[in-house]
């Protein structure tokens, strides 16, 4: 049963993540998002989805810790890191564009 919520838990959190980087990209429509270093304009809601995201998928990942031993740190990594796939996709329309 502990195994069944950290995979939710997982899955909402990686969720929000997307939704956080969907609102910074919509925050930021005719600039590029750098890679490192501060983005020009975040909306405050952005941050606050991104905090919650990160903690709910390390807790679930947590739960799932019995099933994945170790292979918890890549889990973290890549549902932690694949909402960097918006930033790519909208620097990449920018880029496009111009």
């Amino acid at each position: 049963m502990l195994e069944l919520l950290g995979v939710a838990l997982v899955i909402v959190g990686t969720y929000l993540g997307f939704r956080s980087a969907r609102q910074v990209a919509g925050a930021n429509r005719g600039v590029k998002i750098p890679w490192s270093g501060r983005i020009a304009n975040q909306p405050r809601s952005a941050g606050t989805l991104r905090g919650l995201s990160g903690a709910l998928v390390i807790v679930g990942a947590l739960c799932l810790f019995s099933v994945l031993n170790a292979g918890i740190i890549a889990l973290v990594f890549v549902a932690t890191a694949s909402p960097l796939i918006v930033f790519a996709l909208h620097n990449r329309r920018l880029e496009r564009a111009a």
